[in-house]
């Protein structure tokens, strides 16, 4: 199975990371090509808007820098795993910059991007600190519609709360270690 983890956390030990990490190690080799990024070090830079892809009917996007190649392997992998802490309400920006230049995937026919493969799997991490386990809720619901518009129809959402970086306690640490097993247990099921 091929596995794509794309990194929003500007902490690679931050929390949202540290769970990316639990569920990869969950999923073990058994024959899986696992890719992964952290998007924080990438040389990157934000959807200019220029409609390239429109113009030229095609999913790459004009800029070329370091998301040229995740957004290419995002088209042909069949477990996404993104992972972000929550900051002011939203993704991370520099996950944020990710999510827009998908935007070149409409570029073929200017409204859909149908010619991506469907059935593929979604894994959301989202860690913030507030102790609410409900504050959040719609960020998964927004980002899990604009992948599933990229075929990726199986979505599962592990979500970690109550840990900042002054106090890295998870209050719902029980249930996060659950969500990890059962979500691997799922994409292996799937394999």
């Amino acid at each position: 199975m091929k596995i794509l983890l794309v990194n929003g956390s500007p902490r690679e030990n931050g929390v949202s990371s540290k769970l990316a990490a639990n569920l990869l190690s969950k999923l073990g080799d058994h024959g899986n090509e696992i890719q992964k990024y952290n998007v924080n070090s990438l040389n990157m830079h934000g959807c200019q808007e220029c409609f390239y892809c429109r113009k030229n009917k095609t999913d790459v996007c004009a800029i070329n820098d370091d998301l040229s190649e995740i957004l290419e392997l995002v088209k042909k992998t069949e477990v996404l795993i993104i992972s972000t802490p929550v900051f002011y309400g939203d993704i991370s920006a520099q996950l944020k910059c990710f999510v827009d230049r998908t935007w070149s995937y409409y570029g073929i026919t200017g409204v859909s991007a149908d010619h991506l493969p469907k059935n593929r799997s979604l894994v959301f991490i989202q860690s913030y600190g507030y102790a609410d386990d409900n504050i959040y809720n719609s960020l998964f619901e927004k980002y899990k519609s604009y992948f599933n518009m990229f075929g990726f129809d199986n979505c599962y959402l592990i979500k970690a709360y109550g840990s900042q970086y002054s106090s890295p306690e998870i209050v719902n640490e029980h249930e996060v270690m659950e969500a990890i097993e059962d979500t691997a247990a799922k994409l292996k099921s799937v394999q």
